[in-house]
């Protein structure tokens, strides 16, 4: 006769010495699986931590719940087995029966890969919150507080915010499941530590955020703004340019970049006025208008300018004097740009709200800050006098508008700039945080790049697919639970977290853009009006 399970108190003080199920099946050194006991159906959920002592050593191997299945006795299979050897019975011949990844073997101090097996028949408990806040330990003094873990209200998460910034992080998820909400989290945690961040804002959804412990700098292209965003043209390459001038041919890219090389030998600055002076410099002198005299004067590169002109059609030079005319009345780019120091400093989150620009404009400034920061930041390690002396960490909203997959766009200005903060940034302090809603679209080199990573709800394939290559950390099973996220829900893997986990972001301090529209009030409102 089957007998059923002992019955014990579910209202223990420390429910991690309660039994809660009973192993059953083969074990492996990666997984096994469990019976859950009778009551205790409530306490084993999906991520949930359960321990159990490995056979040799007696050490606690700690897995997670992945899998839960509700299986019968009476079925032949080895499950019912098992369960009349163990002496085991529960409702109606029912019983539940959960799938755990083993995260490792338990030595007081780290987790180990597990050496020896877990014999059938071991007891199951609930992994206690002191040894989940002890495998999670970070230095509080250098972490931020992200939220608690899904399946445990009562262990709080930390992450490492000197691997968030030296080795970049990736924030990925569909719409609305609340990437910018976690961005926000992120950033009140770095600014509580004096940090410095700079945000691209795409949509304007940073433009109205405070902060009651650091400052907030919001740059935008409003000409009525206090804090208009200046480009020196000094600072952007050929590349820059192709990207603000799609139908710039290759002859007329060619001489552009002829010129830019002459004016950086020159001239100490210079704008796009200085440029048209030198083309149409060099249109007179193709039409052999007489200027000479008076022009080799004002023109260092005179001669220079002569010789070129042997080499270059009249057309080209009037084509490029009309694109780049039309270019000048954007006023963004000008002989002084906004200082870099004011863009990035400790204790000041900088907002760049790039709502009010085209697309191609708004990766030719990041290209343009990001290079500067980047360059500023090498040359202040090298020499510790000169350059950036702030650590810095660059949030880019919309990633995959600045660094798409190479089979996506041929001229980009702002990829090259990413790719080289990702594989170099490390080294002088500027970290990059990646925040897109499609991941597929983004450059792989780069997201490859990111060594943590907070996945949030996704639910297309290509999407999931494309993380799993891309990313080393993601495993097939951190895949499978992508699209059963609630929101503000994230799986944490990579360098700033000890171990992959589920994790519910906290609520934020401050106030943030982002939200959904409540389409029917506004309509509802509209009419009362």
């Amino acid at each position: 006769m089957i007998t059923e399970f002992l019955s014990e108190e579910t209202s223990a003080k420390n429910l991690s010495e309660v039994i809660v199920g009973q192993v059953i099946g083969a074990t492996t050194l990666r997984n096994f699986n469990f019976v859950i006991k009778k009551g205790m159906e409530h306490y084993v959920k999906r991520d949930e931590f359960v321990s159990v002592e490995e056979a040799v050593t007696g050490n606690e191997i700690i897995g997670v719940v992945k899998e839960i299945t509700i299986s019968n006795e009476l079925l032949p299979d080895e499950f019912g087995r098992d369960l009349r050897m163990a002496n085991i019975l529960l409702l109606e011949g029912e019983y539940p029966v959960s799938t755990v990844k083993i995260l490792g073997s338990w030595n007081g101090k780290s987790l180990e890969m597990p050496k020896y097996g877990i014999k059938p028949g071991s007891a199951v408990k609930l992994t206690s919150d002191e040894t989940l806040m002890k495998i999670l330990q970070q230095d509080i003094e250098k972490a931020a507080f992200i939220g608690t873990l899904s399946s445990r209200e009562t262990v709080p998460v930390y992450v490492s915010i000197n691997e968030i910034v030296s080795r970049h992080l990736a924030i990925l998820a569909m719409t609305g499941a609340g990437k910018s909400y976690t961005v926000g989290v992120i950033i009140e945690e770095i600014m509580k530590k004096n940090g410095a961040v700079v945000v691209f804002d795409l949509h304007g959804e940073y433009r109205d955020i405070s902060l009651p412990f650091s400052k907030v700098r919001i740059f935008s292209f409003d000409e009525e703004s206090e804090s208009k965003l200046k480009i020196d043209v000094s600072s952007l390459h050929a590349s820059d340019f192709s990207t603000l001038i799609p139908d710039i041919t290759p002859l007329q890219r060619d001489l552009l970049e002829e010129i830019l090389n002459l004016a950086s030998k020159f001239y100490s600055s210079y704008d796009l006025s200085t440029i048209l002076f030198i083309l149409n410099t060099m249109y007179d002198i193709k039409k052999e208008n007489g200027y000479k005299s008076a022009l080799s004067k004002e023109i260092p590169c005179y001669d220079l300018l002569k010789s070129m002109v042997r080499n270059v059609n009249i057309s080209t030079l009037s084509a490029l004097i009309r694109r780049l005319r039309r270019l000048e009345k954007t006023g963004i780019f000008c002989s002084k740009g906004t200082p870099i120091e004011e863009i990035v400093k400790r204790n000041q989150l900088t907002v760049i709200d790039l709502s009010d620009v085209n697309e191609k404009i708004s990766e030719v400034i990041l290209s343009a800050i990001c290079r500067k920061i980047f360059l500023a930041r090498k040359q202040y390690v090298r020499s510790r006098e000169n350059g950036l002396s702030s650590p810095v960490l660059i949030v880019i909203e919309e990633a995959h508008n600045f660094a798409p997959r190479n089979l996506e766009v041929s001229i980009n200005a702002s990829r090259g700039v990413l790719r080289r903060i990702a594989r170099e940034g490390r080294k002088f302090g500027v970290g990059l945080c990646l925040v897109s809603q499609r991941p597929s679209k983004l450059d792989a080199d780069i997201l490859s790049q990111c060594n943590s990573q907070i996945i949030l709800r996704v639910v297309n394939p290509s999407d999931q697919e494309y993380i799993k290559q891309s990313v080393e950390t993601v495993t097939e099973d951190i895949v499978k639970d992508l699209p059963s996220l609630g929101r503000g829900e994230a799986i944490l893997t990579g360098s700033f977290i000890n171990v992959p986990i589920s994790v519910k972001i906290r609520e934020r301090e401050t106030e943030f853009g982002g939200k959904d529209i409540d389409v029917v009030s506004e309509w509802n409102s509209e009419t009362s009006g």
